[in-house]
């Protein structure tokens, strides 16, 4: 960058630039120390952080260019298939870059390390550059530019390894774009503006909601209520071409998160929201507010994104600049809306809801964001807290303004309302700099001590916490094998042992059977489950498993690892953390496994776990006892049948299975039992008594049979045999593409070799919208005067009153008379 560039952005010559940024480096490293004395053998932040998941993404993009494998389509992981990147990779730029251009030269966590140190840094400069141009005072800068790098929010993030949400150097330097276009309509302006607008969320695409949105709600309100119109339509141009670039740029990202339930189907909305009295609450590491016990009620289990304290001496100087200028009380007003959502959509005291008993019954306090958590996009904001991203900024920028009342050399003041500074770039008195940067000894005490105490008073951890970087040799020995196709990592469903095996592919460099690129892996659970659970040669090979890495620290109970030993011998290798097993080799082909459930009872829902050789039918088996609760079986995330539970015990379902591999099916409660309720009362729940699914047998019916009016039978099975006065069971599988209704009636008729009628079932189905399917056992009684000898099985529908039958669309037999053949029974 020149320095008429350095000037046009920050108002000061090269030295005073480089000597800004050489302090903000200084605090960063002051904030994490002692990260600095281990930066090439620990990552910044907590060992269930996120830290080694981000630097295992750091060094896929080292890893992908030096190998010539895609970059964000992530081929190592989710083996064989692999899995869409773009997710985090390509939507979030900034949270890898410029680390893994670091690890081409430094050790990964050194490149990790760096990347932390510097976006601090950056982000104290930003704000000093904004600070600087509305106060006109660069001691009141440097002040505010420390009460933003340094808020507990960021700490809080930054211990938790959430290096991404960090980046928010942008910010700042967007907001100053929208000033510098008051004054004037150049052009670079506006461009500048697009350009800090599209990248403040480049460190995390979801910054755009906690972020842009009320920085740019409080822009155009604040301009609205001053009538400065040319200003506003100028602002809105720039945030309307940053918008466009966005948009463009993440419909990559966006198609593949939609597609994920892996990052669709997440809660944590109350969970992940801040306490009313977070703003009022140091760290509980803190040495010496850490003694309060309140502390460690409201931030105890949610620290890393519940942090939001403001400080006294921030604070002081926010309320000192709100008194003497009109123009801070823009800055709080953006504050506290900020401060409100990040509450969340309940209010939460001591990390709890508050409950309000209303005529005998018992509700909750509802807040704002209640009423756009569940709108599209921002039902992927789980975590309302970090609105407190926005409360640091407006607190830094009224901490300098404070400033600037009690410090001496004022410029020229301006606001984020409407007091914009006159200044001119080519008539920027450069000597004022110079003084107000030397100020004499007494201001610059002031602002010594004044910042001294803000870091000690926001200082959240001491030291701060680091994660171990070191990778055992015999993993990373690993990497030379070329016999070993992918590792699997147990217990596969322990989130951190899940970021662990991330890590540990940076030293064995082999694809994994799971992986993820964020929150957790994409992977069928069913897979991994009957992987981990039944650790057969048969299914192991078929998946690809040559290497077993049993992660001990998560064992909780070391069943797993007895287990371990007994399916595939002794370790390779073995530590306190670490078990590393081999496959043994096999010739045999993996049979149909099923996984039974434990459960005894079913609250919300219960997961069953299959894997199929080839398409059939298998049979879900047991006891359910209810009090007329209705039950739904979902196969593979669809809804196949509901029934209502009534103290009926026996439980005998069709289960098809369209496709070799892996498949989930599940029993849920509608509706289910709520996560929270309380505790004085009981949900009904359906209790379980030996689920099992068994009895696999091959598909009857090979190919879908179509009617009109949307209907199509998938599959079928009828039994082979069956005896007079007795009842034949016949399973059919319907998927609908159009709505049906109580009025459309199917039908299973049993017909003699003259074609005759000898037996049938007919029923509704009830309504079904388009797009369902529906799994059923037809029930046929076969008269006692029926002769022995072979009978035709048809299905077919009609509409009542109306008996006229369904045209049959597939050439089948009986296709002419609305018939579809099933098949023969054999009677005896």
């Amino acid at each position: 960058m020149t320095q008429r560039a350095l000037r046009l952005c920050a108002f000061a010559p090269l030295r005073y630039v480089f000597a800004v940024c050489l302090f903000y480096l200084t605090v960063a490293c002051v904030i994490t120390w002692p990260l600095v004395t281990v930066l090439g053998t620990a990552f910044a932040g907590f060992p269930d952080g996120d830290a080694y998941e981000m630097s295992r993404h750091i060094w896929w993009f080292k890893h992908a260019l030096q190998t010539g494998q895609p970059i964000y389509y992530q081929t190592s992981l989710g083996y064989p298939e692999g899995m869409d990147g773009s997710v985090l990779m390509w939507a979030h730029p900034l949270q890898f870059f410029p680390a893994w251009l670091f690890a081409f030269a430094l050790p990964l966590p050194a490149a990790y390390n760096l990347q932390v140190l510097l976006t601090l840094a950056l982000n104290g400069w930003a704000l000093y550059v904004l600070a600087r141009y509305v106060t006109g005072k660069p001691h009141a800068a440097l002040l505010a530019g420390v009460v933003f790098m340094a808020a507990p929010t960021f700490q809080g993030h930054l211990a938790g390894g959430h290096g991404g949400l960090m980046v928010m150097w942008p910010v700042p330097l967007f907001i100053y774009a929208l000033f510098r276009l008051r004054d004037s309509a150049d052009k670079r302006w506006a461009a500048c503006g697009a350009l800090f607008f599209f990248l403040s969320p480049a460190g995390h695409v979801l910054q755009a909601i906690y972020v842009l949105l009320p920085i740019a709600a409080a822009f155009i309100i604040a301009r609205i209520l001053q009538q400065e119109w040319a200003w506003l339509r100028r602002g809105l141009l720039a945030m309307a071409l940053g918008s466009a670039a966005l948009i463009v740029y993440q419909i990559p990202s966006a198609r593949a998160v939609l597609a994920t339930p892996a990052y669709t189907d997440e809660g944590g909305f109350v969970r992940y929201s801040a306490d009313l009295l977070a703003v009022a609450t140091p760290s509980f590491f803190h040495p010496l507010f850490g003694q309060l016990d309140y502390t460690h009620r409201v931030l105890g289990i949610n620290i890393i994104e519940g942090s939001s304290y403001l400080g006294m001496v921030a604070g002081v100087l926010a309320l000192l600049a709100v008194w003497r200028r009109k123009a801070a009380r823009w800055w709080m007003a953006l504050g506290v809306v900020a401060w409100i959502l990040s509450l969340g959509p309940l209010l939460k005291v001591f990390d709890q809801p508050i409950v309000l008993s209303i005529g005998g019954y018992e509700t909750y306090l509802t807040l704002p964001w209640a009423a756009a958590q569940n709108l599209p996009a921002f039902n992927l904001a789980r975590t309302p807290a970090r609105f407190n991203f926005v409360m640091p900024l407006a607190l830094a920028v009224m901490a300098g303004y404070g400033a600037a009342v009690i410090l001496p050399h004022s410029l020229a003041p301006s606001s984020l309302g409407g007091e914009v500074s006159h200044i001119r770039r080519a008539k920027f008195p450069l000597h004022l700099v110079e003084r107000g940067f030397r100020g004499g000894i007494g201001q610059t005490a002031i602002l010594a001590l004044a910042v001294a105490l803000i870091l000690f008073e926001y200082q959240s951890f001491w030291p701060f916490p680091a994660t171990p970087a070191a990778i055992p040799d015999a993993v990373t020995a690993l990497a030379a094998r070329d016999d070993v196709r992918a590792v699997f990592n147990i217990p596969w469903d322990n989130l951190l042992a899940a970021k662990d095996a991330l890590y540990l592919q940076t030293g064995h460099q082999h694809p994994l059977i799971a992986g993820q690129i964020t929150r957790r892996t994409p992977v069928s659970p069913a897979k991994l489950a009957l992987l981990q659970g039944t650790l057969d040669p048969a299914l192991l090979d078929a998946a690809g498993v040559d290497i077993v890495i049993l992660h001990k620290q998560y064992d909780y109970e070391g069943q797993l690892g007895i287990f371990t030993r007994r399916q595939l011998g002794e370790p390779l290798y073995e530590d306190d953390a670490l078990a590393i097993f081999e496959a043994p080799e096999t010739r045999d082909e993996p049979q149909f496994t099923a996984l039974d459930s434990l459960l005894e009872a079913i609250h919300r829902q219960v997961d069953l776990y299959l894997y199929t050789p080839a398409p059939g039918w298998a049979q879900l088996s047991g006891q359910l006892e209810g009090n007329r609760r209705t039950v739904q079986l979902w196969i593979d995330n669809r809804q196949a049948h509901s029934w209502v539970v009534d103290n009926e015990p026996a439980l005998d379902l069709p289960v098809p299975l369209p496709d070799a591999g892996y498949h989930t099916v599940t029993l849920a409660l509608s509706p289910p039992c709520p996560l929270h309720h309380n505790p004085t009362l009981e949900c009904d729940s359906v209790r379980v008594n030996h689920l099992v699914l068994d009895r696999f047998t091959p598909a009857a019916l090979d190919t879908p049979v179509l009617f009109e009016r949307g209907i199509q039978l998938a599959s079928a099975r009828i039994p082979d045999r069956g005896r007079a006065d007795e009842t034949v069971s016949v399973w059919l599988w319907w998927r609908f593409d159009q709505p049906r209704s109580d009025f459309d009636v199917r039908f299973v008729h049993l017909l003699d070799e003259q074609g005759n009628l000898v037996a049938q079932a007919d029923s509704t189905l009830g309504a079904h919208p388009a797009g369902s399917q529906w799994v059923e056992t037809v029930d046929i009684f076969l008269p006692a005067n029926l002769r022995a000898g072979t009978y035709r099985v048809y299905t077919g529908w009609y509409a009542y009153p109306d008996t006229a039958r369904f045209a049959v669309l597939s050439d089948i037999p009986g296709a002419d008379s609305g018939l579809a053949l099933l098949g023969t029974l054999v009677v005896e």
